[in-house]
């Protein structure tokens, strides 16, 4: 399945601005910071919740259409005095229904907190600078064939070969097809 991590990285950008009115920048950037309170995102991974993704019936092309949902974890580091109740209160925040629509203009559904706020608290030169991390799950869902990309479908299965059975001392050919 292909992800289109720029669209990906806006749509989350914009809902955890959004909903804590707080800059956010991505993390791992040769660019100046934000004066004040923000938040440094990243995307460590994407993983497939389990189960099969869905499949229609092949077409007369013979090709399928296919849905998969995905996993992605967003790491995030609230940067300064308030941090804590920044991460805490995106928690919340995310889980009423009345952002809902927020999330489906963004193509987001918002599935729990992978880690709780963390107090990450660390000294630059003499000061402290305060943060907090917490990770934060969203699932997306993805239409491969919306993309352009088309999947065969298997219609017939050819097997040639040989096979030694279990009580057998010789090798047997075997060739068979299935439709």
């Amino acid at each position: 399945m292909s992800i289109n991590f720029i669209d990906l990285k806006t749509n989350i950008a914009t809902v955890i601005t959004t909903l804590t009115s707080k800059p956010v920048i991505w993390s791992d950037q040769n660019a100046p910071t934000p004066d004040g309170d923000y938040i440094v995102l990243k995307i460590p991974t994407v993983r497939n919740p389990g189960g099969t993704d869905w499949e229609s019936k092949p077409n007369a092309a013979e090709e399928i259409e296919t849905q998969g949902d995905r996993e992605v974890i967003l790491s995030l580091i609230a940067v300064g005095e308030t941090g804590m109740d920044i991460l805490t209160n995106l928690d919340s925040s995310l889980n009423l229904s009345s952002n809902l629509e927020l999330l489906c203009q963004n193509k987001l559904a918002y599935v729990g907190l992978e880690s709780e706020a963390t107090d990450i608290t660390t000294i630059i030169g003499n000061s402290f600078e305060t943060r907090a991390a917490a990770e934060i799950i969203f699932r997306i869902s993805k239409n491969y064939s919306a993309a352009g990309d088309t999947v065969p479908a298997v219609t017939s299965i050819d097997v040639d070969g040989t096979a030694q059975g279990e009580n057998s001392v010789d090798p047997f050919s075997i060739e068979f097809t299935v439709d």
